[in-house]
């Protein structure tokens, strides 16, 4: 276990001339912003409160870690930088607290700090080199120096120096858990290395997030909020990448596209976690739109996949997926309704129809899925709007990633329509079981649905 060297609070002086006659003015230092930490109060919180980064926060306070306790005098500090400990002039035998900042990465950080990044990592038990923006992490002492060059410490030397009890985690334990059993040792919680993944899990939530929403709370706090037009404390639930994807981070977009679904009311139901884990966790749950001046029902299966924010410990909504298989999803698609829009896909003719209950508005050109991988046929809905959307899989054992995908539409699991840009082969089956559509065609094609729009994908 390494030592941590707090280091002293930096904050900014005021000075003020006493009288116009005095020759030497007096320097006056005003009194501190001061917060006492309340339940639920966390670093995240208090950065936006503030207006503060939680690495000048935690330069102000001398602090360690991203633990804060009920009633602890925490000083604001009224300028947002430094965030981190001068590295020029800093005692290389001495430890730092080094709090990641947006765009840092392990390599800059030991170049900056005269280290190297298996000293950073071996120091913070992290089994990658992967760091994220906030995360807290220690810059163990650099006494190993020979005519400059950084001789690489091993952890047993800076735990020595602390008296600490060297603990060995063992290598399948993940990163994350790793972090918060080193960063509850940092707060002095007796277990940090003892209690089981669970236990710690639990308590490091409880300790250092203070009070959050679990996953399922979310889901359902989410669909509530939409049933009841509160759009902003909605949007607050999902992830900044989920933002950017649907809306290009425009709320007035989010909310623009349920008031095109004319919507009701909204419900989650049977919410359960699929899969619970520190930073993501996957849920299923029944939704249920109602829409229309009748209110008609439009129900969905759906995956969604929570992430767990750094900073605070809240859940955003990151992914959202149906569920279904083709067998259980029927839709009663009525063209004599005329004023109904819908979307008619001719995998055959390779074709894709805008369709206002029986007349065609608009025709495109389209490439579908190939041979080995084809298009699913049936009646769907569009479940979700994407103005862009990164896609990646397998083929043949070669792994394919293609970024900001435009105008994406999903209408049954990963299958949806699209924009494409890596081709201009309309016309002929060229995709992966998604239905390619030039970008121009797609953006017109994506106005002129809405979450629910029918689509028939047939032969």
């Amino acid at each position: 276990m390494n030592a941590v060297i707090l280091f002293g609070a930096m904050l900014s002086l005021a000075v003020s001339v006493a009288t116009a006659g005095v020759a030497n003015a007096a320097l006056e230092t005003p009194d501190p912003v001061i917060h006492v930490v309340k339940s639920g109060d966390n670093l995240g919180r208090l950065s936006e409160r503030y207006g503060i980064s939680i690495g000048a926060l935690a330069l102000a306070n001398d602090l360690t870690s991203s633990v804060i306790h009920l009633g602890q005098h925490l000083v604001i500090p009224d300028h947002d930088s430094p965030t981190n400990p001068e590295a020029r002039g800093s005692d290389p035998s001495q430890a730092i607290t080094y709090v990641i900042r947006s765009g840092d990465y392990l390599g800059h950080v030991a170049q900056e700090y005269g280290t190297t990044v298996k000293a950073i990592m071996d120091a913070n038990n992290l089994a990658s080199p992967l760091v994220i923006t906030d995360q807290f992490i220690n810059i163990p002492p650099r006494s190993g120096y020979d005519n400059g060059a950084v001789v690489t410490m091993d952890v047993a030397e800076t735990a020595a120096d602390s008296g600490d009890e060297i603990v060995e985690l063992d290598d399948e334990v993940d990163e994350l858990e790793a972090r918060m059993r080193q960063e509850l040792d940092n707060a002095n919680y007796p277990y940090a290395f003892t209690e089981s993944s669970a236990e710690i899990t639990r308590v490091y939530q409880d300790t250092v997030t203070g009070e959050t929403a679990g996953p399922v709370n979310v889901v359902v706090e989410y669909w509530t909020h939409v049933s009841e037009k509160r759009y902003e404390d909605a949007w607050g639930l999902l992830s900044d990448g989920f933002k950017a994807r649907a809306h290009d981070t425009v709320f007035e977009d989010y909310v623009n596209s349920y008031r095109d679904m004319s919507l009701c009311s909204a419900e989650a139901k049977n919410v359960e976690v699929v899969s619970y884990g520190i930073v993501q966790t996957i849920v299923n749950t029944d939704v249920t739109y109602r829409t229309g001046a009748d209110c008609t029902t439009l129900e969905f299966k759906l995956t969604l996949t929570l992430q767990s924010v750094q900073t605070s410990g809240e859940w955003n909504i990151e992914r959202v997926a149906v569920t279904q298989s083709v067998d259980e999803y029927a839709l009663e698609l009525d063209p004599s309704n005329g004023e109904l829009k819908w979307i008619d896909v001719d995998i055959s003719a390779q074709r894709v129809y805008a369709m206002v209950g029986n007349r065609r508005v608009r025709e495109f050109v389209a490439s579908t899925g190939i041979a080995r991988y084809p298009t699913v046929i049936g009646q769907f809905e569009v479940w979700v709007k994407l103005r862009t959307d990164d896609m990646r899989g397998v083929d043949l054992g070669v792994p394919w990633y293609l970024p900001d995908v435009p105008y994406v539409m999903y209408f049954f699991s990963d299958y949806g329509i699209h924009g494409t840009y890596w081709h201009d082969n309309f016309g002929t089956p060229m995709s992966h079981g998604c239905i390619n559509l030039s970008i121009e065609d797609a953006e017109w094609l994506y106005n002129f649905s809405e979450v629910g729009t029918a689509v028939n994908v047939h032969y």
